[in-house]
Order: C-alpha cells, then structure tokens, then sequence
C-alpha cells in the first residue's frame, strides 16, 4: 500500500505541475484526476483525440497489433531429457503459441516471444553472461537460435531477445583478465573503484555482476557489435531476417547517450526493430525520458503497481480487492499525459521478477480472470508470462539458497507433471505447481470455463476487433467504487468493458455522457448474451460478483 500511496501522490503532484504549465497548441489529455483523498467517486474524463506534447515516437507498427508471450527457456519445454528447457524444446512448442493458421482453436494466439537471457553464463537465469555471442549449452547452440527464429517467422511470431547491457559475469573472460591487472586491454570495460582494479562497481552491490563502464569507447563498439550480430543470425547480411527486437535489461544501467547510439545503429540496419526497456519505476515522469530518440515501448509498471501492488507482497493492489478499481485511472491518465505521441506501452500483471499473479490474488480464479480481461482489453502490446494464462502460482523465495526460482518453475503441460518436454530443473518440494492441482494445460484446455480457454477466448476478440487494439480508450464514470469501466472507440466499433471488483452482486450506473453518441443494441463478446440496449446517457446493469464484460454496442 505503500507503493501505491506514493505513485498516487506523485501523479496528483504531476497533475499540479502539468495544469499550471502553458498549454500545448493541439488538445492533450485531462491529468490524473487528484491524490487520493480527493479522487473522484467515477472515472474522471479524457478526450478521445488526446495528444500528448513531445516530440513523436517512430516505433514499428506491429508491436501495436501483437501480444507478447514471456519465456524462461529452462522452464519451457526440454527436447533432450536432460530436465532442462532447451531452444529445441521450445520450437517444438511453437504451436502452442500460434501455429499460424487462423482456422485452429488449439493454439493461444500471441504474435511474439520474449526469451529470457539465452547467453553463455554460470547462473541458472543468465542475466550474467560469460559470452555475449553464445548460446547457452544448456539451451543448444546458435544454429538451434537460427531455426527457432526460422520457425517463428513461418508461424508470424516475433521473437525477442534480452539485451543485458549493464552488467556481464565476474567469471566473463574480459573481467577476468582486468581484475587486479590495470595493464589489461580489458580494463576500460568495467567500473574500478580503486587503481589497483581490485574493487568495483556492481548492479545491484553484488560482486558476481561487475558493472560495464559506457564512458569507453571499447565497451560502446563492443556492445553495438554484439546488437549487429544478433540482429543478423545467419550472416547473410541481411538485418531483416534475425531476431525481431531486444528488451533491454535494467535500462536505469547504462547511460541515455548509450541507448541512443543503440537506436541510431538498429533502426538504420531495421527500421522495424523494436526496442522495449525495462524502466522499473513507479513515476512516469522517470520513465518519459527513455521515449526521447531511445526505446518504442517500456513496461507499464506504474499500472502493474497499482494493480498487483508490491511485488514480493501478495494480498495487495487492485487486482486483490485492497485498492479501489478507480484508482486505476490515475495511471493510465498519468502516460497519456506525460509520454510523447507514438509511444508504445507493454501492460502486464506479472513477469519474473513478480509474484505471479494468481498469488497475488491469493488463489481467486474469478480476480486471475479479471486481471486478464482488463490486461487484454486495454491499449498497448499485454504481455503474458508464460504458465499465467493456466493459473501457475509463485512467490519469491525467502533464499537459503532459492529466490526467484519459485517464479520462475516448470512450465505445467501435463496433469501428472511428467510426459514429453517437460522440465524438471526445479522441483523442490515446497514449490507451488504440483501434480494433479488444475493447474496445466492438460487440465484446462478445452474445458469451458478454464482460465486457458478464458485467455484464449481474450486474444481470439483482440484479433478479431481492430478496436480492442487500436481504439482510444475513453474512461466510463460509475456510481460504485468497486466498478471500473472503459470504452474503446475507433469510429466504427465501440466496446464497452465493464468489471466488478466486488465480491458480492452489484447494480450499476455508467454515465456515458462523455462517450459521445453509443446507442444501440448490447453483445458480450465473452457470453455471447445479449444485454438491454442502451439508449441514452446511462446504462444501468446489475453485475454477477467478480466479473468482467466486453460489451459490443450497436451490432446484433
């Protein structure tokens, strides 16, 4: 809660600032509404045609059509029963994330892949790398990179690779060589604090992930070439053919200067490169900067903090019914405010440095449910870590000696635990996925009602309604507190979404005064009932406890 005070009250301190500031020639967007004491009952206003000052993002255009799927390769699928995932294993999966042909029902439907670091490294996660031009062995080889991303490409699926810029191993054979040896050649590559190269800097204090030193030439040319190199699998020359985009590891790390010179280099080789930083911070107003001739897109963690809360904490947040559903306007409000026209937005409920969010709500399926229908039918590119769409639980560790490995266990396909591909790198016995739970994809897909089969019915109307994608998104005003509504409108198809955070039958009033003109006939597009028309200023509905609607208006 604590963390959700202080993005509230940092966004009612942006708001002071931007009202007092001169306006913009073109029309912007309202502020967030206030601080909480003084936020209003409904979902303040917003103007559909809102555009925010700045210079414009030139992003790619498919990040605003795609739905990204998060994997951690050693958790995913093991095609060598070695009980470690394997780049292999995971295109043998490709299918199940989308098989590339619209007539199926089997597949989940998402049109790209975030793989967690795949490099050479001596950890299990790879975010300290020992060969930044190597596949992990554990994970296959780079030929094995070459056909994953060959395979993907025929499905439609991007792929994307970690960029870990800040930090190698203290075991990587630069750091090795300059450690305690000034006379190295390798010694501009890091961060000395003395002149002896025996103490440094590192990322988070820890001895293990030696910082890079960007103030070098060396390091700059070193890391752009390792970009070029990815970017170009095959060595054909061609930059178009590689990996699709990288997600750039703790971009607070490395300089501005540095990210510019990686976007200069990038989009010259592929203009529809994408770029993603994770800028993990609670205020807009830090993250607005890295929009500046640096990233397309950065994750949406001020929504995820308001919405899942503290991510070591489970209970908390609006997703777990302790922070009021209204609040969540004050975020989305806060971006289209403060981040520049053209800037791209990766919402997302859980990754692997969170809980995973069916802790977060404690086990509610109804609240998982929820989450998901707001996380899909809000603009932006979602994002969904893998094992979220079946309900995998998970809670950092206490240590001695495991943390996050408990976020980040067994991908579940089977019932049983066991069968083809499965992994069994981290199978303790007080781990959170156990056999026969409910909780695998054996388990829920094809089994009406499932949280499997309530994503995939999600991604199906994403795909299917361009609105849901690329509509504005107007904010819905209601006389409940724990009702929170939205449409979105693209001038030929409104959606209407609807969620009652209550865990009890609530009636309900939405003002649409500001919705313009949406009279007509009502469709959920996840029952497929039809609901009363609407045929003025307001709509009442009394909502079921713990439900979300995707209201189609003005189609039978």
């Amino acid at each position: 809660m604590k963390r959700i005070a202080l993005i509230l009250t940092t966004l009612a301190l942006l708001v002071t600032a931007c009202d007092t500031a001169t306006p913009a020639p073109s029309p912007t967007a309202p502020p967030p509404s206030a601080a909480p004491t003084a936020a209003p009952a409904g979902a303040p206003t917003v103007a559909p045609s809102a555009t925010p000052a700045g210079p414009r993002v030139d992003a790619p255009a498919w990040p605003d059509n795609a739905i990204i799927y998060e994997v951690f390769v050693r958790s995913f699928c093991d095609s060598d029963d070695d009980g470690i995932g394997d780049l292999r294993g995971l295109t043998s999966r490709l299918d199940y994330l989308n098989d590339g042909d619209p007539n199926t029902d089997t597949d989940l439907g998402v049109d790209a892949i975030w793989l967690m670091p795949i490099f050479a490294s001596p950890s299990y996660h790879g975010y300290d790398t020992t060969d930044y031009y190597r596949v992990n062995p554990d994970y296959g080889t780079n030929e094995d990179l070459v056909a994953l991303v060959q395979e993907a490409h025929k499905r439609g699926i991007r792929v994307i690779l970690d960029y870990v810029a800040g930090h190698t191993s203290n075991l990587h054979p630069f750091f090795l060589d300059a450690h305690h040896n000034p006379a190295s050649q390798y010694t501009p590559f890091y961060q000395w604090l003395d002149d002896k190269n025996g103490s440094y800097a590192g990322f988070a204090s820890l001895a293990s992930m030696p910082s890079l030193n960007y103030d070098s030439p060396e390091t700059v040319a070193y890391m752009l070439d390792m970009a070029r190199y990815w970017m170009d699998l095959d060595g054909d020359g061609d930059y178009t053919d590689g990996i699709d985009g990288f997600r750039c590891d703790y971009a607070k790390g490395p300089p501005h200067a540095f990210w510019k010179q990686l976007r200069a280099e990038t989009k010259k080789l592929n203009p529809n490169f994408y770029l993603l930083a994770e800028v993990w911070d609670s205020n807009p107003q830090v993250i607005t900067p890295y929009y500046d001739a640096e990233f397309d897109a950065t994750f949406d963690f001020v929504l995820y903090f308001m919405l899942g809360g503290n991510e070591t904490k489970v209970g908390d947040g609006v997703l777990a019914g302790t922070t009021k559903p209204r609040f969540i306007e004050i975020p989305l409000k806060g971006r289209e405010k403060l981040y520049p026209a053209g800037a791209q937005i990766v919402p997302f409920i859980s990754n692997h440095d969170t809980n995973r969010v069916m802790s977060d709500v404690q086990g509610d399926m109804r609240r998982a449910k929820l989450g998901a229908t707001l996380l899909l039918t809000l603009p932006g590119t979602p994002l969904i870590y893998y094992g979220e769409e079946i309900g995998m639980p998970g809670i950092k560790g206490g240590g001695n000696p495991y943390w996050d490995e408990y976020r980040r266990e067994p991908m579940d396909w089977y019932a049983a635990e066991s069968g083809p591909g499965m992994t069994t790198w981290f199978q303790p016995g007080n781990r959170y996925n156990k056999p026969n739970d409910g909780i695998s994809l054996e388990e829920q897909r094809g089994v009406p009602g499932s949280l499997w089969e309530h994503y995939h019915a999600l991604i199906a109307l994403r795909d299917e309604y361009p609105v849901l994608r690329a509509g504005a998104r107007i904010p819905v005003a209601t006389d409940q507190d724990s009702v929170y509504a939205f449409l979105r409108d693209n001038g030929s198809e409104r959606i209407l979404v609807v969620l009652n955070f209550a865990d009890q039958k609530t009636p309900v009033t939405l003002t649409l005064d500001d919705a313009g003109s949406i009279a007509g006939p009502v469709r959920d597009l996840l029952t497929g009932e039809s609901l009363p028309a609407i045929t003025g200023a307001s709509y009442q509905l009394t909502l079921e406890p713990l439900t979300g609607h995707v209201l189609l208006i003005g189609a039978p």
